[in-house]
């Protein structure tokens, strides 16, 4: 189940002047965590909750597609009105992520669905600022997966900018 909080135009609009992106080393953190585990070339990657785009651009010049995704579609048209990125559009993919809105997401069927899009060795990257005491759960590894996020988190960028938490793990197979 999704919340749609964001969906008026001049809410999306608002969002899109005002809402800071991504530092660039939470970009730098994941992709060199995903360079550890799959090397390049990095064919496709999905920005779920991706609101106006900020994270999406992020990733662009480092995809050769990064298909990004929102209930809102104010939020959408805000995105698409930002011009110099044709690569982002609507396939198993390398890397999954989601910025600032992963708690939102109902996490059994979120992991679910990123179990069935994750080529194998794909990775999944969350970057959120409430992440405090999240618990994953998908069938019978919930703990482990739990466990990954924390100590990713714990171990790098995340730990060192305690108003951000992080986390990611790869697809073994």
């Amino acid at each position: 189940m999704s919340y749609q909080l964001f969906e008026g135009k001049d809410h999306a609009s608002i969002y899109q002047k005002y809402r800071f992106a991504p530092p660039a080393e939470v970009k730098n953190y994941i992709l060199q965590y995903l360079h550890k585990k799959k090397k390049p070339p990095h064919v496709l990657a999905v920005d779920l909750g991706c609101g106006t785009g900020q994270n999406s651009r992020l990733l662009a010049p480092h995809f050769q597609e990064v298909v990004a995704i929102d209930v809102s579609e104010s939020q959408l048209e805000e995105a698409r009105a930002v011009q110099g990125y044709p690569n982002i559009t609507y396939s198993s993919v390398d890397l999954l992520t989601a910025s600032s809105a992963a708690h939102w997401f109902d996490q059994p069927r979120f992991q679910a669905e990123a179990n069935r899009v994750l080529k194998p060795q794909g990775c999944v990257a969350l970057v959120d600022f409430t992440f405090a005491n999240m618990r994953l759960h998908y069938q019978d590894c919930g703990e482990r997966l739990t466990q990954i996020f924390k100590e990713v988190g714990a171990s790098g960028y995340f730990a060192k900018n305690s108003n951000l938490r992080g986390g990611g793990c790869c697809k073994d197979s």
